[in-house]
């Protein structure tokens, strides 16, 4: 499109960022089976939801060939092309019609909510275009429901879809060549969808991976941080598990021999409540834990938010990490002690060094 260049697209996704976010690569072999399958009308629900859409699909099929005519509210014939020759009969023909009342992006109003959907009966001739043309056009949903001031921008609807997940779908699915068998010679036809030039698309495929690489290091770092409490946990019981037989052996074999120190501590590692402290913050641990996993599980969609939201889960773990490691050396410090009057092979046997059982 004339007058759009780099500078343009980058803030345009910068805007977007700040608004809707970024989210991971939607599965597109998972919605091109459904295309495949024919079960059309479900890869449309899947690519609402992923757009966190939670609308009801109204659909319905028009003949092929079918050409709209924009008369009841918004629709198009496909993502209209830009400078890349006739549409011919090429295009793929997909209708979202927006209500005025159109309720806003993330309340209870927008559940269920029913929207329009016309598709032509050649829609799984190209399941990718197919699924690139559906990602733009509700695209056109995503930001009316948020009143936004471009909700009218094919340039920012084409970004909005990439931004949230289709920009890999889009890429493979944005051109479409048909060969034609003709006497004595082969006809080949390249249609391209999209209000981008390819350059352009390019820089923004670009550009949002980019961001998307920010992200999913802040992710990974997190799941490192996560995989070290777990490993700390982990330690901690095993190390009750070896305090606990170690205990129960020295009883049954008492040392007559013992220094009075260590018969002192051990003293201490019968008291009630002995290890509340220690089992507390194993307890405490454990809960971060499941918090971190159901967080990180469902963690698919980046902003500012979710960026602070990380950082505080990251604080949170320092934290109780630092306590469980304090609690965890007093313990170990008992076990070694312990350690001291227990035969090597039943050393060997609890701490699975050996054989017997």
């Amino acid at each position: 499109m004339e007058g759009i260049d780099d500078k343009y697209i980058e803030n345009a996704i910068a805007a977007l960022e700040k608004t809707l976010g970024v989210k991971d690569h939607v599965s597109a072999r998972a919605l091109i089976s459904l295309v495949e399958s024919h079960n059309v009308g479900e890869c449309i629900r899947e690519i609402a939801k992923y757009l966190g859409l939670p609308i009801r699909i109204d659909l319905s099929y028009v003949p092929r060939g079918y050409r709209a005519d924009r008369t009841d509210g918004f629709s198009s014939t496909d993502l209209v092309k830009t400078a890349w020759g006739s549409r011919g009969g090429q295009g793929i023909t997909a209708q979202v019609s927006i209500p005025e009342c159109l309720p806003l992006y993330g309340t209870p109003g927008l559940n269920n909510y029913p929207i329009g959907v016309r598709i032509s009966e050649d829609c799984t001739d190209s399941p990718a275009t197919f699924i690139a043309v559906m990602a733009h056009e509700l695209s056109h949903v995503v930001l009316h429901s948020f009143w936004h001031r471009e909700k009218d921008n094919e340039v920012y609807t084409d970004l909005t879809a990439m931004m949230l997940g289709f920009s890999a779908v889009m890429k493979d699915g944005r051109k479409v060549v048909k060969t034609t068998e003709r006497p004595g010679r082969t006809e080949t036809g390249t249609t391209t969808y999209g209000y981008l030039s390819d350059g352009q698309f390019a820089y923004a495929y670009d550009r949002i991976e980019a961001i998307l690489r920010k992200y999913w290091k802040q992710r990974r770092d997190l799941l490192e941080k996560t995989a070290i409490l777990q490993g700390m946990v982990d330690d901690g019981k095993r190390t009750m598990d070896h305090f606990e037989k170690y205990l129960v052996y020295v009883d049954r074999k008492l040392d007559e021999r013992m220094p009075q120190e260590d018969a002192y501590r051990i003293c201490v590692c019968h008291q009630e409540g002995y290890a509340n402290e220690f089992e507390r913050s194993v307890r405490e641990a454990e809960n971060k834990l499941q918090r971190l996993h159901a967080f990180i599980q469902h963690l698919d969609h980046y902003n500012d938010d979710v960026l602070g939201t990380i950082r505080r889960h990251e604080d949170e773990i320092q934290a109780v990490a630092r306590e469980l490691a304090s609690t965890h050396n007093g313990l170990l410090a008992d076990v070694g002690i312990l350690k001291r009057h227990v035969s090597l092979l039943y050393r060997l046997k609890v701490e699975g060094r050996t054989g017997l059982r």
